[in-house]
């Protein structure tokens, strides 16, 4: 009998301290909230909620620490699970509300929209839900037109550099056949120069110093003709003279 007793005393002493433990971090968590100290109070709700019993929901005050310390992903999912424990559409349209907060903080305004109108059907009097409604309508349009802007511009950026990568490779080619057309020039010229050379070698004569030879072996041969004709001419000359002398002699061409 004494051992049960012990066995029930600790087990109730134990669930006095469980609860204290986690009941103490919840009114610790919520006077860090109060004094603005929100990462604190973030944490350590957390810590409450994870040694409090099943039964037991923070996620309301989870969901406030999480949104004013910036954690917008887990304040969200944090009022979402808030939901479903509350009583009254008034207090079930303000997690919705709030979860519209924190998707507009994430700038998922289509998300933010979808929140707000679930919101409104829990309390279509909220004027102040109404107002978020508009502007998430207002900047999720605003968001379409910026990234349709931008993918415009993407690809005007692309067609201009698609044109200049055109054009570089058509002056890269243009360069490419200059060198080519130079190399084949040199290597003409080259090949010239070694013709000219081979035919020096083989004994023949430029045609510039042909030309010149050919006139100079014209002279002389001219020259040699003019001589023999005056030469034969002389002897003719000579021959007619003696002729002449002998017909005054005798009277006679006999």
């Amino acid at each position: 009998m004494k051992n049960c007793f012990y066995i029930l005393m600790t087990c109730f002493f134990g669930l006095s301290l469980q609860a204290q433990s986690w009941e103490d971090s919840l009114q610790k968590g919520k006077q860090f909230y109060k004094e603005g100290k929100y990462p604190q109070a973030y944490k350590t709700l957390l810590e409450a909620q994870r040694i409090a019993p099943k039964d037991v929901d923070l996620s309301k005050d989870i969901g406030n620490a999480a949104y004013r310390s910036g954690d917008y992903k887990t304040a969200k999912s944090a009022f979402e699970s808030a939901v479903a424990s509350e009583e009254t559409n008034q207090k079930r349209a303000q997690k919705w509300h709030n979860v519209g907060n924190s998707q507009m903080k994430e700038k998922d305004y289509a998300g933010a929209i979808e929140s707000y109108k679930n919101a409104l059907r829990q309390d279509p009097t909220n004027n102040k839900t109404r107002y978020n409604l508009a502007e998430a309508k207002r900047r999720l349009k605003q968001q379409e037109e910026d990234k349709k802007n931008q993918n415009d511009e993407n690809d005007q950026n692309q067609d201009k550099q698609d044109s200049q990568d055109q054009q570089n490779n058509q002056n890269q080619q243009n360069d490419e056949n200059k060198d080519s057309n130079k190399g084949d020039d040199q290597q003409q010229e080259k090949n010239n120069k070694q013709n000219n050379q081979g035919d020096n070698a083989n004994g023949e004569e430029q045609p510039k110093s042909a030309g010149k030879l050919s006139d100079k072996k014209t002279e002389r041969l001219l020259e040699e003709f003019l001589k023999k004709e005056m030469e034969t001419k002389r002897k003719v000359r000579g021959v007619n003279s003696k002729e002449n002398k002998g017909e005054a002699k005798s009277g006679k061409k006999w």
